[in-house]
């Protein structure tokens, strides 16, 4: 097909307007393409050296607009990370303090409640300082992790011999109304019983609530004390004797060792706690000691320093044994007796005493005056079979210790 010059004059900016639009798609998709890398570090620089003309520069200039979108993108994402993040951190805490707060129980609670906090705590009592008065202990989280600080083991309900570290609280404390009081009823002190003979400890008690105790291998001192609906110390008692040399003896005893234990466990029958000593006891001194307690086992806690014992504690013969010193004082008194009653004798009669005789005897003999003849016998019997006698007969007294003859028989 041949072309006239003027048909080609015609068509050639036809076929370059054509070419023009053709290309500049290509371009723009060159332009976004790498505009949108734009995000990633890229696009900017692409649309940099695109500027070789209008239209290189207009897009480049998209490219510039389309990685800006990408990095609104990429910090939005960033901010989306940090929130969800943030979330998961909190509800990560969150978990963990309900673990620790167990939704709020304060009894299975690993946190100190804030409403038992005491602050009297903090200080170590020198602010009124006291001659020899030594400084307390502090704290600030009511010495929840002392035991951290002994090098002991934990005492976790057992009996441990060499030694253990309570963490359990003191518990609830009774008001001074309610503090508990024991006294024994038998033996009776200084009473005599039969050697190797069963007999009965019996022993009063009030203000307490007795009959309660935990299993003593597996829960000792595992628990606070506890008080019952009246604030009285819920609780038992437990009974000791312990061998003496003598009635007088002064030294302390050896807490390790004992004659008889036991554990009163039932509650107190019309106030009065019982224990049977089956075999008895051999001849010999003894001591019986009362150990009140709470149910964990724990000597019972009072809310003020001064007050009277708590327990109970008396002394005891068994077989005879120390009855040598009760027969002596006891036959001592009976010849005082019997003095004084001659004494009285003689006095009736004239004034003569004798300096035997006791001080009341002399104080009435010395008092008479007068003459005449007097015969009197006086006897006293006391227990521990002392017998005494005086006989006393005057004659012819003139005056407070005269010249009068003496007869004592």
């Amino acid at each position: 097909m041949k072309l006239s010059a003027s048909t080609l004059l015609v068509l050639l900016p036809l076929l370059a307007a054509q070419a023009s639009a053709l290309s500049v798609p290509g371009h723009d998709l060159v332009a976004r393409q790498f505009g949108n890398q734009k995000g990633r570090g890229g696009g900017k620089n692409f649309g940099g050296n695109k500027g070789q003309g209008g239209k290189g520069a207009a897009a480049g200039g998209k490219g510039a607009v389309a990685g800006g979108k990408a990095t609104s993108t990429t910090t939005s994402a960033a901010a989306a990370n940090t929130t969800v993040a943030a979330g998961a951190a909190a509800a990560a805490n969150s978990t963990v303090a309900a673990a620790n707060n167990n939704n709020g129980d304060p009894q299975t609670s690993l946190t100190l409640d804030p409403a038992v906090l005491a602050k009297g705590f903090e200080q170590d009592g020198q602010e009124t300082p006291t001659a020899g008065q030594v400084a307390s202990l502090t704290s600030t989280n009511n010495f929840i992790n002392f035991c951290a600080t002994t090098n002991q083991p934990i005492t976790n309900g057992q009996q441990i011999t060499g030694g253990s570290c309570n963490p359990a609280p003191m518990g609830s404390i009774p008001s001074s109304a309610n503090m508990p009081s024991a006294k024994f009823t038998n033996p009776k002190n200084l009473q005599d019983i039969a050697a190797n003979q069963a007999f009965t400890i019996t022993m009063a008690i009030q203000g307490m609530e007795t009959g309660n105790f935990v299993n003593a291998q597996a829960n000792y001192f595992a628990a606070p004390q506890q008080l019952n609906g009246q604030g009285q110390i819920k609780g038992h008692s437990h009974v000791v004797v312990e061998s003496l040399s003598a009635i007088d003896q002064t030294t302390p005893t050896d807490p390790s060792k004992f004659a008889f234990f036991k554990g009163l466990n039932a509650a107190a029958s019309g106030g009065v706690l019982t224990a049977d000593v089956t075999a008895g006891l051999p001849a010999g001194v003894y001591k019986l000691s009362s150990i009140n307690t709470a149910a964990n086992h724990q000597p019972v806690l009072v809310p003020i320093a001064q007050h009277g014992s708590l327990d109970d504690a008396v002394y005891f013969t068994v077989g005879g044994a120390g009855g040598g010193a009760a027969a002596g004082a006891g036959a001592g008194a009976g010849a005082g007796a019997g003095a004084g009653a001659g004494g009285k004798g003689a006095g009736a009669g004239a004034s003569t005493t004798t300096t035997t005789s006791s001080a009341a005897a002399t104080t009435s003999a010395a008092s008479v005056k007068g003459n005449g003849n007097g015969n009197g016998n006086g006897k006293g019997n006391v227990n521990g079979n002392g017998n005494g006698k005086g006989n006393g007969k005057g004659q012819g007294g003139r005056g407070k210790f005269g010249r009068s003859a003496r007869n004592f028989s």
